[in-house]
């Protein structure tokens, strides 16, 4: 690799960068923003098919227990963790690409690269998307045409950006090569997220959003630790210092979270979802403060271990993972609407969409989208 070495910054875009010495790649990393990108994917593809779901293309809902069960759990799941890993991710190169460009250019290449997407999307692509739902009688009066979408992360991504700059530029931190934290320090960790969440929750319960969907206030404190600890990871180099023993504990924690949600959901599917001061929403709380904690550490593990290279293929769905998350929800929602009418189960459905989608929407992005003038620039 040359002096021009192609690394990943904070927001998730590969760039050329001038280096006294080459940088390479961290393949594991690139590899995680791969499947989390499917699970976005996923978890747009399933929306419709929930009961009483409010998306924008109507369904009806599963036709069996087990496909609600089935569904229903899925969804928990991704939701309590993709999106904290993504910003962990994220934050993770963010201060490496500060302290190269510093704050002035950093902000500015931030707001080129986030920004743009946020007011093509919000002030072009859903609106268009609303009116053409409008003109063929689906659409929701409930929803705005000017939205965040599913650009909430970039919009929430930029503002903890704009905060570390901040503290970067009073603070200067600098690495101190801290051991891996010990269990003692992790579950403190856990605690304080399922503790503030649920305090949240009284008020703001799952699911309930800020208006023109900005985020959801909810897992907030999750995105904002892992952002924290994302940093973190990479001044003290954690990533490459998880101690074998920690990662069996982490990792059976959270298959253990799991078959947990798989009993109580069989019990009760929304136990854990409550909200409010209920012992039902501390307990879901503590439940998805455990499994996001645990399913990222062991996540980050099991790519480094097994999934740290790359061939041709690989490669491409790596630098086609950031302009696929820009760009699905309008595919989806169109993929949707083409099996409306169709008379099969919607868990069926779903099953078309997310697996039609997925190879699609990385096509549309490869051969399309980062083809535009200047998308390269913006999307890496």
């Amino acid at each position: 690799m040359s002096a021009e070495a192609e690394v990943y910054d904070s927001g998730g875009v590969a760039s050329a960068v001038t280096k006294t010495a080459p940088m390479p790649r961290v393949y594991f990393l690139d590899n995680l923003k791969v499947l989390l990108a499917c699970l976005v994917v996923l978890d747009h593809a399933a929306q419709p098919y929930l009961p009483a779901s409010g998306w924008v293309i109507p369904s009806g809902g599963p036709e069996s227990s087990l496909d609600v069960f089935v569904i229903t759990t899925f969804l928990i799941l991704i939701s309590s963790f993709f999106m904290g890993l993504f910003f962990m991710i994220s934050a993770y190169f963010l201060p490496s690409s500060l302290e190269r460009k510093g704050a002035a250019r950093f902000m500015k290449d931030r707001l080129v690269k986030l920004g743009v997407p946020i007011l093509v999307f919000m002030f072009g692509v859903f609106p268009a998307v609303g009116y053409l739902l409008y003109y063929y009688g689906l659409y929701n009066q409930g929803q705005p045409l000017i939205t965040f979408g599913n650009l909430w992360f970039l919009a929430v991504l930029l503002i903890f950006t704009t905060v570390y700059v901040a503290y970067w530029l009073v603070k200067k931190p600098s690495s101190q090569n801290k051991p891996f934290p010990n269990t003692r320090s992790i579950l403190a960790f856990v605690i304080v997220l399922a503790l503030v969440s649920f305090v949240v929750g009284i008020w703001a319960p799952i699911n309930y959003w800020v208006p023109l969907g900005l985020f959801e206030p909810f897992h907030l404190t999750q995105y904002a630790m892992l952002f924290a600890a994302g940093i973190a990871a990479y001044r003290e180099r954690w990533i490459d210092a998880i101690p074998k023993t920690a990662a069996r504990l982490w990792t059976g924690i959270a298959f253990f979270t799991i078959l947990f949600l798989v009993v109580v959901s069989a019990l009760n599917s929304d136990a854990l979802l409550l909200g409010g001061a209920e012992p039902g929403s501390l307990l879901g709380s503590f439940w998805q403060a455990f499994f996001c904690v645990s399913t990222c550490i062991a996540l980050l593990v099991f790519f480094k271990d097994r999934l740290n290279s790359q061939g041709p293929l690989a490669k491409a769905l790596a630098d086609n993972s950031y302009t696929v998350f820009i760009i699905q929800l309008p595919i989806i929602i169109f993929l949707q609407y083409l099996l409306m009418r169709v008379p099969i189960d919607p868990f069926i459905k779903f099953v078309i969409v997310g697996v039609t989608g997925i190879p699609l929407i990385f096509a549309i992005s490869h051969y399309g989208v980062r083809r535009f003038p200047y998308a390269k620039y913006i999307l890496g």
